[in-house]
């Protein structure tokens, strides 16, 4: 049985499938996809039904879901106050502008959600509503803190989800540990509640850090940030590009797996 952590898979499915391939992945064994699986690729939401039906999967909430709740929940919202056009919303810039803007790219993503039955979306949208924002879990002698990007001031003991933590949501999404300008609050190592924890995230995507390959593909990076042991997992899948792919991290050894977009 193996515990592997991925991120930041942003809607490359096949490139998703090749990686649990290339794992052997089976139902002895456990994945944390750790946020954003969703917008600037075709098929983020083919990723989010394949971890739905399995039981040995578990998606985190990243700040691409986060987005995806906020643009979804406010469409409904005006749909239902009969409220259809721009002029009617009064408001310049929206949840959906954030969403669908080319550097979030979030119009893919709703393309293919529009298409479902409003059964299938429901389910989807109760999903990630459900979904953690961290995890911390003991593996190989190691006691990981899980999450997209960043983490809150307070105990919460070994979980912490969506739905409980609604003011610190926005913060957990966006707000970075790899930062090389991190909020404020965070310069204060004492801030953090787990200070001796592994915090795994993704998020930054580890070419902006420096950490690549001779090709310039992402390399899984470790770092340390006011004191706070750092493992950046996101190689880049949101550039689309031949130094795009997946880094997955077994937990229990360490071990490192890459699977390449192109």
């Amino acid at each position: 049985m193996s515990t592997y952590a991925i991120s930041d898979l942003h809607g490359h499915y096949s490139t998703y499938k090749k990686l649990l391939e290339k794992i052997k992945f089976s139902d002895e064994d456990y994945l944390y996809v750790i946020g954003d699986v969703i917008d600037r690729g075709r098929d983020g939401i083919k990723i989010i039904q394949d971890i739905m039906a399995r039981p040995n999967a578990e998606l985190f909430l990243g700040n691409h879901e986060y987005m995806m709740i906020e643009a979804i929940d406010f469409i409904r919202k005006n749909e239902a106050e009969g409220k259809k056009k721009k002029a009617d919303i009064g408001e310049a810039f929206t949840p959906v502008d954030l969403w669908f803007h080319p550097a979030n790219g979030g119009k893919t993503t709703y393309n293919a959600f529009a298409k479902l039955e409003r059964e299938e979306q429901d389910k989807i949208l109760e999903y990630l509503k459900s979904l953690k924002l961290i995890k911390r879990v003991t593996l190989g002698g190691i006691n990981y803190h899980l999450s997209h990007s960043y983490s809150v001031g307070y105990k919460f003991g070994s979980e912490l989800y969506y739905k409980d933590a609604l003011i610190d949501a926005e913060s957990v999404v966006w707000d970075s540990l790899v930062d090389d300008r991190p909020p404020i609050d965070m310069l204060e190592c004492d801030w953090f509640a787990y200070p001796e924890d592994t915090y795994v995230v993704g998020h930054v995507f580890t070419q902006r850090l420096g950490c690549m390959d001779e090709k310039g593909r992402g390399l899984i990076c470790k770092i340390k940030r006011s004191g706070i042991n750092v493992i950046d997992i996101d190689c880049g899948m949101a550039l689309n590009s031949k130094q795009s792919r997946i880094g997955c991290l077994e937990l229990e050894t360490g071990k490192e797996i890459y699977v390449s977009y192109k």
